[in-house]
């Protein structure tokens, strides 16, 4: 295992804390759920440049190692281990939010691939917390205050199997029209998503790039530096978030 690249059979979840300085903090955190395929984490790729973009815009990143398959049993119908590690993820947070200089009214969780069906697979599986846990994590709400889904992949369906409640989250998706050409994830299930959401009345929107494939949205430094058009989501998400509610600030 090398903890700057790929990561394989996680049996024990965790997360590694990167936070701005608190001088230049927006109170914005974002949780990344890195992709491969529930076999494997792309951490450098979408935890650590993720990092790099983000903390001198002054967003805190929270990377979260979720449980893979091996060792744990985790099938296309059946994602009920990786979902406990992501709901735990957002309870710590808030959790720990006055120490990490963090507004725990403005937790997102943000997936890559897999790590985005994990990340809709949260919408549809959050709870309120329980009041009378002797955790006191476990009496922190599950809920993100949005969502985002970056090439978000279902086994390489078109269709989509979530089924969202009224009280989603804000949900931003990234997509590329030439994903799943061959292989990777087609634009129809985001489509789909977008579809499901808008009929709930829950606040959504599709960033399609006409480049980028599978790794539309990945934040490697040299694209963003060269300007390229996927590397600019984020900056299309905040706009959208504050266009929302003013509470969050568009990128610099």
């Amino acid at each position: 295992m090398d903890a700057n690249s790929h990561i394989e059979k996680v049996s024990t979840p965790s997360i590694a804390v990167y936070l701005p300085p608190k001088a230049s903090s927006t109170g914005v955190a974002l949780i990344i759920c890195p992709g491969g395929g529930y076999r494997a984490l792309d951490w450098k790729t979408h935890v650590e440049y993720a990092a790099q973009y983000f903390l001198p815009r002054g967003i805190a990143v929270i990377g979260l190692k979720y449980r893979l398959n091996p060792p744990n049993p985790i099938l296309r119908d059946d994602r009920s281990v990786p979902i406990l590690d992501v709901e735990r993820a957002v309870r710590t947070v808030r959790s720990h939010a006055a120490e990490w200089n963090i507004d725990p009214h403005k937790i997102g969780v943000v997936g890559y691939s897999a790590g985005a069906n994990l990340t809709m697979t949260l919408l549809c599986n959050f709870d309120a917390g329980d009041p009378s846990s002797p955790d006191p994590i476990e009496r922190q709400s599950s809920r993100p205050d949005f969502a985002v889904g970056c090439a978000t992949w279902h086994w390489r369906e078109k269709e989509s199997p979530f089924t969202f409640p009224k009280d989603s989250p804000p949900v931003f998706l990234v997509h590329a029209t030439n994903d799943g050409v061959p292989g990777g994830a087609p634009i129809e299930l985001p489509k789909a998503i977008q579809k499901q959401l808008e009929g709930l009345g829950v606040p959504v929107h599709l960033e399609i790039y006409d480049e980028g494939a599978h790794g539309v949205a990945n934040l490697i430094p040299q694209r963003v530096k060269a300007g390229f058009p996927g590397s600019k989501w984020p900056e299309a998400l905040m706009e959208w978030l504050s266009g929302l509610d003013q509470k969050y600030k568009p990128l610099n």
